[in-house]
């Protein structure tokens, strides 16, 4: 079973590096749920960097939450 570490840093490299929107909208949910100082701190790295529109829409609302968590 993987660590909740393994958890984060599979999230956090399908957030930077995905090869589809998808994937990467998946890892800022997921990141966005577990919340925490380094998810908070990616997704605003991510943000910085969203390809588009949408996507930065969903980095944005993973963020809000994150914050909360």
């Amino acid at each position: 079973m993987a660590s909740n570490t393994d958890i984060l840093t599979a999230l956090v490299e399908q957030l930077h590096d995905g090869k589809n929107g998808a994937a990467r909208s998946g890892a800022a949910k997921g990141l966005g749920i577990i919340g925490g100082e380094v998810a908070r701190r990616e997704l605003l790295r991510a943000l910085q960097s969203a390809r588009t529109g949408e996507e930065a829409g969903v980095i944005a609302e993973a963020l809000g939450q994150a914050t909360l968590n």
